[in-house]
């Protein structure tokens, strides 16, 4: 029995014909959101978006012209589409629509399930291109962070469209059950990353009014659940190589780095007295001088947390007051104390890196000790 006769024999009872009836759209809809809780990536119903015949021919103009600089493709199955070769940022997409039609045209990203954009996985990014007016092009890629992104999008794309309905200014209102927070006179709402954030800097949205040329508010967007607070390969050079060293050496207790032999350069983490693989490593004595900073960052005014993994729900106006829920709002190292989201140094086995090993700083209730996990203290390791 194949793959597919397997994943078919499981779901059977969940359609009322037995099997998925592609004619069906609620069987469609039921046959993608189960691939998609299997992580599974796939788009079975056509687009439905406005001007799609131009926007094939807006996708074949981009391809044409950059499409080998920026390694994007067409998607032969659906045209309107542009295909990725390998994780990219939303930033290289934008790029390569700019060098194509103008660095003045203004582009909306529209998050996955966020109208009118039909994918349940990919960006959809709206545009005039020249003559052939207003285009909706869906990037299928998936890119680092891709997730969380989108997330932030939705939040940002989200209080956008409903400032333009309250008439172009509003007051808006973040409710969590530890506080609520009010920003007065928002005229819009930008990507941190695009207003050239600087090197530490922790916003993913701030809060504008076009009076004042400094943000109203700087806010930090966290998926509800498990993420990291930052990446530190860089910053803490000197203990990561001694750790590495030491680990090669056999120099740490019940901890000693081997070659991996599928990976050249490239190193596994091992128990030495057990034999036994080691997938995670917690040093729960990391100096915490920096810890202010991994969270919050250098901005004027101080970076709010804000977590919550945004739907349309959360959003609401009420005349020129938009309230929006969250799960939490963390605003000092005591609040992420109290929720376990305290900042903890982590070292992660990760085939993705020069040398195997990720090293970051998440959220203490990730850090827990398991069969697989070990401690290692700073000093065994400076000294």
């Amino acid at each position: 029995m194949d793959i597919f006769d397997r994943f078919f024999k499981k779901f059977a009872y969940k359609f009322d014909k037995g099997y998925p009836d592609m004619n069906n759209a609620q069987d469609v809809l039921l046959l993608e959101s189960l691939f998609e809780k299997l992580n599974i990536e796939v788009e079975l119903k056509e687009d439905k978006i406005s001007n799609k015949a131009n926007s094939i021919k807006a996708v074949k103009q981009i391809i044409d012209q950059v499409g080998s600089k920026y390694n994007l493709f067409a998607m032969k199955s659906k045209p309107n589409r542009i295909g990725s070769k390998g994780k990219q940022p939303e930033s290289v997409f934008i790029d390569a629509f700019k060098e194509v039609f103008g660095d003045d045209i203004d582009i909306k990203v529209f998050p996955p399930k966020r109208s009118p954009n039909p994918s349940n996985s990919f960006n959809m990014y709206q545009f005039t291109a020249g003559d052939l007016g207003e285009v909706n092009i869906i990037v299928s890629r998936s890119e680092p962070g891709g997730a969380g992104k989108s997330n932030e999008a939705m939040f940002i794309n989200t209080l956008n469209d409903l400032i333009k309905q309250a008439g172009g200014s509003a007051t808006i209102i973040i409710r969590s059950p530890e506080y609520t927070e009010t920003f007065n006179n928002v005229d819009r709402v930008e990507d941190s990353s695009k207003m050239g954030a600087g090197k530490g800097e922790k916003s993913d949205a701030m809060f504008l009014s076009n009076s004042s040329n400094k943000p109203i508010a700087n806010i930090s967007l966290k998926q509800d659940g498990g993420f990291r607070w930052a990446s530190v390969a860089s910053t803490y050079k000197d203990f990561i190589n001694k750790f590495i060293q030491k680990g090669i050496d056999k120099q740490l207790p019940k901890l000693s780095l081997e070659s991996n032999p599928d990976s050249p350069g490239k190193y596994l983490m091992f128990d030495p007295t057990t034999g036994t693989r080691v997938t995670k490593v917690i040093v729960p004595d990391f100096p915490m001088e920096d810890i202010e900073s991994w969270v919050f960052g250098p901005e004027t005014p101080k970076v709010i947390v804000v977590s919550r993994t945004w739907k349309e729900s959360d959003f609401s106006l009420n005349g020129d007051i938009i309230t929006v829920q969250a799960s939490h709002i963390y605003k000092s190292l005591g609040d992420l104390e109290t929720d376990g989201m305290d900042p903890v140094f982590y070292i992660a086995q990760h085939v993705g890196t020069s040398t195997g090993l990720d090293f970051r700083i998440v959220p203490s209730k990730m850090g827990n000790i398991s069969a697989n996990a070990r401690k290692i203290l700073y000093n065994d390791v400076m000294k």
